[in-house]
């Protein structure tokens, strides 16, 4: 149908496994805001934001051999009424600078059709400074 009606379709879902099935591209959004975009492909290879990271940390594996190391988020939920200045995701994410805090990260091509909203990354892809 897609092709037949040049139709797009937008699949708004919390389920990573059938987004990677079904979807061409993904677009992942954190308290209304778009913080990583791109093929399927390459975000689900190279996921670039802490937030994405911590979601496809959470996706079952269906081998119980294998262990998978969770993200679990800490920090308090910040409200989508009243969102926190600077980086909506800071009071969440273990990679917060101080920036994250107060400037509003702009988007960034970091492959080709990889786009991800984060001060983690500088516009070459390098990861500017990542705590551990």
């Amino acid at each position: 149908m897609q092709e037949k009606y040049q139709l797009t379709y937008l699949f708004i879902s919390h389920d990573l496994s059938v987004v990677e099935h079904i979807s061409d591209t993904v677009g992942v959004m954190y308290l209304g805001s778009l913080v990583e975009y791109g093929d399927t492909e390459d975000i689900f290879r190279n996921p670039l934001h802490p937030y994405t990271k911590a979601l496809f940390s959470a996706i079952p594996v269906p081998d119980p051999t294998v262990k998978m190391k969770r993200i679990v988020l800490e920090g308090s939920i910040p409200s989508p009424a009243n969102p926190p200045k600077g980086c909506k995701f800071h009071t969440r994410c273990a990679n917060c600078m101080e920036r994250c805090k107060h400037e509003t990260p702009v988007q960034r091509e970091i492959e080709p059709g990889h786009y991800v909203v984060c001060h983690l990354y500088d516009g070459r892809g390098t990861i500017v400074n990542e705590k551990k």
